[in-house]
């Protein structure tokens, strides 16, 4: 694997055809039958050949072993030389060239902990969506919270982006796949606007709006979805034509209907989701490497969470229970602070009247799993 030189402390690969991979580096492995014999069988034919043998112990022995097996990580037994990996890679903004690059962080910094893989008896082979050991390819992608970037940042101001969790796909699927791995929280914003003259404003989202597309960036090439009035040709086509104004020409457009297994990608570089118009995220591919007997063999598996960040979300000022719903701006003495994220029950009794008239002038607006 050939590394290109030096980002800010840690090395990038080179561009890589995950398809050229796995044809040169793809092998058979034979797969195991599992033995019908069980414990009874063993004992009766142990007496069989020594009629005078104590097994009284021989159980409790057993489990004992097991236990002490399961405290051994025995996955490099299964590891295969031919897998591409880049761990501990977090992805920043160069605050000089304003460069989207790599920077190589202290383990203890890193939020995503990889856990390893435990010794478990082999998997159930199906003749369906059965991903076939040292022949399938298993590419481990890390998707990151949306993130605002802005020009000229002091570094020690600078927004780290922050891992939100991280996937496992097989080669067949498609960026398509990958798109509803980005269960992003924007989607979920209400766009009602002021709700304060009437609480019981229907809510709106902004999924339900004419903002469904998206689009993926990776290696100059842009990966649209395929909608039928072809709005987003015409929005990838004038990013384009900026890209090329400003020096950073986009080499083609195509489908977000692309396999996996026919991106051209590298280890370890920060590439780009956007949707919903403006939110943007990151998106990592960490590691590629062929399956193995131990891994998930059915194809339903996968997409398959490997780790997920821990979400603090905020509580209600007034009962400190109940997650805040509502965001209410507010000028006069009557809250401690402008800002101030309520329950739904607390914001009605505390604003509201018996006719549901407000009792002073301010705003509110509906949140959704709003963030400490």
């Amino acid at each position: 694997m050939e590394f290109s030189n030096s980002v800010l402390g840690c090395y990038i690969s080179k561009p890589i055809n995950i398809r050229q991979f796995k044809t040169e580096n793809a092998y058979k492995v034979d797969q195991i039958k599992m033995s019908k014999i069980n414990d009874r069988t063993v004992f009766e034919k142990l007496k069989s050949i020594n009629p005078n043998a104590d097994l009284t112990h021989l159980p409790d022995d057993i489990n004992k072993w097991e236990t002490e097996l399961q405290k051994y990580n025995f996955q490099e037994v299964f590891d295969s030389p031919d897998a591409l990996c880049a761990r501990y890679v977090f992805p920043i903004y160069d605050t000089t060239s304003n460069n989207l690059q790599s920077l190589k962080i202290m383990k203890s910094d890193f939020y995503q902990i990889k856990k390893t893989k435990l010794y478990t008896p082999l998997p159930s082979f199906t003749p369906r969506g059965y991903i076939i050991p040292g022949e399938t390819l298993l590419i481990t992608i890390s998707i990151y919270y949306p993130f605002h970037w802005t020009k000229h940042q002091f570094p020690d101001e600078a927004i780290l982006p922050r891992c939100k969790k991280t996937i496992q796909f097989y080669d067949e699927q498609t960026l398509q796949d990958l798109k509803q791995g980005f269960k992003c929280e924007n989607e979920e914003s209400e766009i009602s606007g002021d709700i304060s003259k009437n609480p019981h404003k229907p809510l709106e989202y902004i999924v339900n709006s004419d903002l469904k597309h998206g689009l993926f960036y990776i290696n100059n090439n842009l990966y649209v979805d395929t909608l039928p009035d072809r709005s987003t040709q015409m929005y990838a086509q004038t990013m384009k034509k900026w890209a090329c104004d400003n020096g950073r020409p986009i080499t083609n457009i195509l489908s977000m209907d692309t396999k996996l297994l026919d991106l051209e990608i590298c280890i370890g570089q920060p590439y780009v989701y956007q949707h919903l118009g403006r939110c943007e995220h990151l998106f990592i591919f960490n590691e590629i490497s062929f399956a193995k007997s131990n891994d998930c063999l059915g194809q339903s598996g996968y997409p398959r969470v490997i780790s997920v960040a821990k979400e603090l979300l905020k509580n209600c000022i007034f009962c400190s229970k109940n997650v805040a719903s509502v965001v209410m701006l507010n000028h006069d003495e009557r809250t401690p602070v402008t800002v101030n994220h309520m329950c739904e029950p607390c914001f009605k009794s505390y604003n509201y009247d018996h006719l549901d008239d407000k009792v002073s002038n301010f705003k509110a607006f509906r949140c959704i799993k709003w963030r400490k």
